[in-house]
């Protein structure tokens, strides 16, 4: 084999390669991939962990309050005049210098159990903010599930359209022969001809829309939008869809039981009345036990330094200190009301939040329904167009029928193929909104095997 045959083959074989190569950089994302992504990616989960955080900082603080606080105090100073040096135990006319220090610990006997109620505050507020990420994830992929099968449902409208601009082309070549041969008239051209652009324009419009839900994907994604991405079908078990039974009572005690947004607004409630018991503490009396070691060095002495400190100077003090409350400006009492207010309202919001959510099944489990019964009715009007366009076909092919009345049959045909899709996928849709609303939407709700 020469030089220049082996040159030729690396060209050649280089050709073969590059669409290989430009082909492995479309990207496809399955449904749970899209999920994941935008789990990971989210900006408004992302904020309500660092609140998170803030709640477990606030729990650990709430827990530290049964441990002593510890206080370290050094100060020196340098005194000019006529003083007594209790240190030196004489009168000084002159220059001193001096340093003193101390360590204490304190401790709360009793709070009017402010720092029970203080631990069970914060634990129940950081249980409603696990609630409001697992509330935000649930509408994280209620919002992704949407604008995926958006996708997927333009994908197969545009399939539609593409599948009937071919038949349109194929039709429009027949017709040409007809009038070549003599068995149809021009007019018929012109007609085919026009509905074969019409049809060629719904094509241009159903991959518009499609590249427009595409972007409106990627970008809740937010994934790379330069990429051509590509969006894999899930297993749907339409069939069982079509056949399950809903029963209002049962979605709603489950939604009661298991949506985020009712724990968390429980979890409000209780973190309210803990709340309102920590203020009451102020009214009762404190009492905390102290202790206290100092030691001190003055210039004047002749003692040295260490011996000072270490030996004649320093003390050890144990103190109890009762504090009761008489009179505050009514600032205690205006707190406790002010926090029963707050904790009213939780309730009146948690009494709403029930009646919302009875009112969104009500008519989520009504759209279901009626979903169901939309896709069987575009079934049977897509066998009806389906039979009545191989009608129209026989009579045309037959010279009997015209072109007019089978274009008219045919985008009958195209409608209801297009109106079945749709069906299909509002069926699915519903079924994401209702697993939505009764608080069990995962990543699985969309796909079945």
């Amino acid at each position: 084999m020469t030089m220049n045959t082996k040159i030729w083959l690396l060209i050649v074989g280089f050709g073969l390669l590059m669409p290989m190569a430009y082909a492995q950089q479309d990207s496809v994302l399955t449904y749970e991939e899209a999920v994941n992504i935008a789990l990971r990616e989210n900006i408004q989960i992302k904020q309500q962990q660092n609140l998170l955080k803030i709640n477990e900082a606030e729990r650990a603080q709430a827990y530290a309050q049964f441990v002593p606080t510890v206080g370290a105090n050094i100060s020196a100073q340098r005194q000019y005049g006529i003083f007594f040096d209790s240190g030196a135990d004489t009168l000084v006319n002159g220059k001193t210098d001096g340093m003193s220090g101390s360590i204490g610990a304190t401790y709360p006997i009793f709070s009017g159990f402010s720092r029970f109620n203080q631990i069970k505050q914060s634990q129940n507020a950081l249980e409603a903010q696990f609630h409001q990420i697992s509330q935000t994830k649930q509408e994280v992929i209620f919002n992704v599930s949407q604008q995926f099968l958006q996708v997927l449902l333009n994908q197969e409208l545009l399939r539609i359209a593409k599948s009937n601009l071919e038949q349109q082309e194929e039709l429009l070549e027949s017709v040409e022969a007809f009038v070549e041969t003599g068995i149809r008239n021009i007019a018929d051209q012109y007609n085919q001809e026009a509905e074969t652009k019409r049809v060629a324009l719904s094509v241009v419009e159903a991959e518009n829309n499609l590249a427009v839900s595409k972007a409106g994907l990627v970008r809740i994604l937010q994934i790379d939008p330069f990429k051509e991405w590509k969006f894999a079908e899930p297993n749907i078990n339409q069939a069982e869809m079509l056949t399950s039974q809903i029963n209002l009572e049962e979605l709603y005690n489950q939604a009661i039981a298991s949506r985020p947004d009712i724990k968390q607004q429980q979890n409000i409630i209780k973190a309210n009345e803990y709340g309102v018991k920590v203020a009451k503490a102020d009214f009762y009396p404190t009492l905390s036990l102290r202790y206290n070691y100092g030691s001190f060095y003055t210039s004047n002495s002749p003692l040295t330094f260490q011996t000072q400190v270490t030996d004649f100077n320093d003390s050890h003090v144990i103190s109890a200190s009762l504090d009761i409350p008489i009179f505050n400006n009514f600032f205690t009492r205006a707190r406790v009301q002010r926090l029963r207010q707050q904790l009213n309202n939780a309730a009146l919001d948690m009494e709403d939040l029930e009646r919302n959510v009875l009112e969104q099944l009500q008519t989520a489990v009504a759209d279901y329904q009626t979903s169901q019964q939309r896709v069987i009715a575009a079934e049977a009007q897509v066998k009806a167009a389906e039979k009545a366009l191989e009608a129209e076909r026989e009579r045309f092919r037959l010279g009997v029928g015209n072109i007019l009345d089978l274009n008219r049959v045919n985008a009958l045909y195209v409608e209801a193929q297009a109106q079945k899709v749709q069906a299909d996928y509002r069926l699915i849709f519903q079924k994401t909104a209702l697993d939505y609303y009764t608080g069990r939407l995962q990543a699985e709700s969309v796909s079945a095997e």
